[in-house]
C-alpha cells in the first residue's frame, strides 16, 4: 500500500489551487504561476475530479470557495507557510557564536551588565554565557572561547599555556543601610546576623580569624548556598555578609552597600583566572577587555578605600 493513498498523484494541482484560493482569481493565479488561465482551470477541474469534491463555485465575474475548498485551502496555506519558513531557515546565514563559560558570581556581577556592549561590538555573533558551577575543571576538556574560573588551587593554573591571571579577591563584610542607619563598628560584627554563601562559613571564619576581633560571636547564621542570594538578602537588610568587594563595586559606589568603619581588606584563598583554548582575534579582544576591566575595577576600589579610609595594608592593590 502506498503512503498518502488519498492524495492525487501530482501535487502541482495543490499549488495551483492554493494560488487561486489565496488570490480569489483564475487570472491573477495564472499570472503568478506564469501559465495560461485555461491551464489553471484544467488543473482545478482535474483536482476536483481526483478528490471527488467541489472546491470552487464559479460565478460570472467571481469565484467562491465551497466549504470543502475552504478546509483544503486552510491546510495548504498553513503547510506551505511552514515549509517556506523551514527552507528560509536553511538559507539564512547562521550566526557564529562567542561562548564564554564563567564562574557563576562573575557571570552575574561582571559579564551580565556588559552583555549589551558585547552584542553591540560583535553584531555578527551570538554571545553565549554559560555559568559554571564545576570547581577546578580540566582545561583540556573545555569547549568554549573563554573560561573564567574562580579557584583556590592557583598552582594548578598559574603559568599554564592559555591561562591569564585576572585578579585576587578583596574580602570585607558589607551591609545595607536598611540593617542599620548608624555606622557599624567592627565589634558590632560579632552580634549582627551573618549571611553565608557556603555551608562551611569559610569566608566569615577566615575574615574573623584575620581580623582578630575580641569577644564571642553571638549573631545568628543563615546559609543561602549562593553568593548572589546572600547579597540579595544583605541588600534587603537581613544581615552582614563577607564578599569580594570587586563584585559589588556599583553598590558600594552608590552606598547601597557599606563596609563597617575602620575595616581592613583581606585576600581570600580564591583567585580568578581566564583560560583561552583557541587564540582567535575576537577571543583575544574579549580577553584584553577582561584584563582592562579588571584594572579599571581595581582602580575604582582603590579610590573607594581612600574615600572611606579602608585599610589595604594586607592586600596588593
Amino acid at each position: 500500500m502506498t503512503p498518502y493513498s488519498n492524495l492525487p498523484y501530482s501535487h502541482n494541482s495543490f499549488k495551483v489551487f492554493e494560488s487561486v484560493a489565496r488570490l480569489m482569481s483564475f487570472t491573477k493565479a495564472a499570472d503568478e504561476l506564469n501559465v495560461t488561465q485555461s491551464a489553471v482551470s484544467r488543473q482545478i477541474k482535474q483536482l476536483e475530479t481526483e478528490l471527488g469534491a467541489s472546491l470552487l463555485i464559479r460565478k460570472h465575474r467571481a469565484i467562491e470557495l465551497t466549504h470543502q475548498g475552504k478546509d483544503l485551502y486552510e491546510v495548504l496555506r498553513q503547510n506551505y507557510h511552514n515549509l517556506d519558513s523551514l527552507i528560509a531557515q536553511w538559507k539564512a546565514p547562521t550566526k557564529k557564536r562567542i561562548v564564554i563559560k564563567s564562574a557563576l558570581s562573575y557571570a552575574t556581577r561582571v559579564l551580565l551588565p556588559n552583555v549589551a556592549m558585547l552584542n553591540e561590538k560583535y553584531p555578527e555573533h551570538e554571545i553565549v554565557i554559560i555559568p559554571s558551577i564545576e570547581e577546578d575543571p580540566i582545561l583540556e576538556h573545555e569547549d568554549c572561547d573563554l573560561l573564567i574560573l574562580n579557584t583556590r588551587k592557583s598552582e594548578r593554573y598559574k603559568d599554564k599555556a592559555g591561562v591569564t591571571f585576572l585578579r585576587a579577591e578583596y574580602m570585607a563584610p558589607v551591609y545595607a543601610e536598611l540593617l542599620s542607619k548608624n555606622h557599624i563598628q567592627l565589634e558590632d560584627l560579632l552580634t549582627l546576623p551573618h549571611l553565608h554563601a557556603t555551608l562551611d562559613h569559610q569566608d566569615w571564619k577566615l575574615w574573623l580569624s584575620n581580623a582578630e576581633l575580641k569577644g564571642k560571636k553571638q549573631g545568628r547564621d543563615t546559609v543561602f548556598f549562593s553568593l548572589d542570594l546572600a547579597l540579595s538578602a544583605c541588600l534587603s537588610g537581613q544581615g552582614v555578609t563577607v564578599t569580594d568587594l570587586l563584585l559589588v563595586l556599583p553598590e558600594l559606589k552608590r552606598q547601597f552597600l557599606k563596609c563597617p568603619d575602620s575595616i581592613t581588606l583581606q585576600h581570600s584563598d580564591w583567585q580568578y583566572y581566564c583560560y583561552q583554548k583557541n587564540r582567535t582575534p575576537i577571543a583575544n579582544e574579549i580577553l584584553q577587555w577582561l584584563v582592562d576591566q579588571t584594572h579599571l575595577e581595581l582602580s575604582q576600589l582603590s579610590q573607594l578605600c581612600k574615600n572611606f579610609s579602608w585599610d589595604t595594608s594586607g592586600v596588593e592593590l
